[in-house]
């Protein structure tokens, strides 16, 4: 299921289909398929992705007269695409990009899922289509939960991910410490079916974090004259309990971060060794990709 919007211009603009290409192909948000005919977006960080198609024109008599007898309109046979079953932040992220194209190129929108005017293309205010796409996104959810198999997860958890992920590496990029900013990894519990926050601290290096159930620690040392390493789960209570001390508020942007900064990471060598591994990653759960939750339930 997707949301999909055709755009058009006035007959009066001069606006041509090649000039709409080189808009697509000259942005840094997509990327263009082999075959020259599809911009992509897709962020790594946030999982967020939708698209951007070239249709060929129109040929049969009835396709002319749905998509293309307007008569202050053209078809400039471009639409766009973004699916329905996601995350609200799927919309916060897709549809700001999408009012900026509308804006910078003048463009006229032909929306058949609008509840007002499906059969003319026309001008939506601004963050009118995302809060669109967001409330039928949700009826879908609640339509059609069991089909798609997908789980719940709590909106105020997701959105905070969402803001979280969408600015790691701004502010890994601002730090002028070496402090890695450990991003989000969703695992699904085997036992309870619920989806739990985590985050990789690899050899208690400094850190920045967020709020986590678990932390997955990466243990390298000598025991004995040899080389031990070991990996697994670790709860926050327990990481609170015997490392809280090493940890400072961080202040940014987004709230209740916590960082570790060089000289406590000195420090807590040992400790953090001692740290017990409790679940062993594949043991706990399963990876949820960032596209395969959504905010609302039946």
């Amino acid at each position: 299921m997707s949301y999909d919007l055709y755009f058009y211009k006035r007959k009066s603009s001069n606006l041509s289909e090649q000039q709409v290409r080189d808009y697509l192909n000259n942005s840094n948000y997509f990327t263009l398929d082999e075959n020259g005919s599809q911009w992509n977006y897709y962020n790594e960080e946030t999982g967020v992705y939708f698209g951007i198609d070239w249709i060929e024109p129109n040929t049969e008599a009835e396709e002319i007269e749905i998509w293309d007898s307007f008569e202050s309109y053209d078809n400039l046979n471009f639409n766009f695409t973004v699916n329905f079953i996601r995350p609200n932040f799927f919309g916060y992220e897709s549809f700001p990009i999408l009012d900026e194209i509308l804006e910078d190129l003048d463009l006229y929108v032909l929306n058949m899922q609008d509840e007002i005017d499906p059969d003319n293309p026309q001008k939506f205010e601004k963050d009118y289509l995302g809060n669109q796409w967001t409330v039928q996104n949700e009826r879908l959810i609640k339509e059609n939960f069991e089909a798609f198999q997908v789980d719940f997860y709590p909106k105020e958890h997701s959105d905070y991910i969402w803001n979280y992920q969408f600015n790691r590496n701004q502010l890994q990029k601002n730090l002028e410490e070496d402090i890695f900013v450990a991003g989000y990894i969703l695992l699904k519990n085997h036992s309870d079916g619920k989806i739990y926050r985590t985050c990789v601290w690899p050899n208690h290096i400094p850190v920045i974090i967020p709020p986590v159930d678990f932390i997955i620690i990466q243990k390298n040392y000598k025991k004995f004259f040899r080389n031990v390493e070991e990996s697994g789960l670790v709860s926050i209570q327990q990481i609170e309990d015997k490392l809280g001390k090493y940890f400072e508020d961080f202040e940014f942007e987004i709230p209740n971060l916590k960082v570790v900064y060089q000289n406590n990471a000195d420090k807590m060598q040992r400790e953090f060794n001692d740290l017990k591994i409790e679940f062993q990653v594949h043991d706990f759960g399963n990876l949820i990709s960032f596209d395969r939750f959504v905010n609302v339930k039946p």
